[in-house]
């Protein structure tokens, strides 16, 4: 083979892979799961109860959903009214019209309360009962599932 000083030979072709940069990604994921897997398993151990619950069955009246803000504000949303405004004096006179509505149908009154996560518990605690002192036996707390 004739060599002009001007021909060059070609390389061979390189056929491997260059995995440094997956060995860097490897161990920044290897860093993140040795940092994070100490703070997956802390907790606080809780007994919690044990209770079969249902939906409720709702295709014949809407319950009564009552909502407490974080100031302490009630709304009231029902059939004929959503998020009206109603001071907890007005309240009970509010449930026993509603409930004699539903009686006269047949029908018993559900209250669902809705309240903010920062209420006090005693507030909670102090709407129920007034809701249950209007005469209103079916009470339940609304809560998000995703928790």
């Amino acid at each position: 083979m004739n060599r002009t000083p001007y021909s060059r030979q070609k390389p061979a072709l390189n056929a491997s892979m260059n995995v440094v940069p997956y060995i860097d990604v490897m161990l920044v994921l290897l860093v993140i799961f040795m940092v994070t897997a100490p703070m997956l398993t802390t907790g606080v151990k809780v007994d919690l109860p044990k209770a079969a619950t249902q939906n409720l069955d709702t295709a014949d009246e809407l319950p009564v959903l009552i909502a407490m803000t974080a100031d302490g504000s009630l709304f009231v949303s029902h059939s004929k009214a959503m998020d009206m405004a109603v001071s907890r004096d007005d309240l009970p006179m509010l449930l026993n019209q509603l409930a004699n509505e539903r009686a006269a149908k047949g029908a018993t009154l559900r209250v669902l309360i809705n309240a903010d996560g920062a209420i006090a518990y005693q507030q909670i605690m102090s709407l129920m009962a007034q809701v249950q002192a209007a005469g209103i036996d079916e009470v339940a707390l609304v809560s998000d599932g995703n928790q």
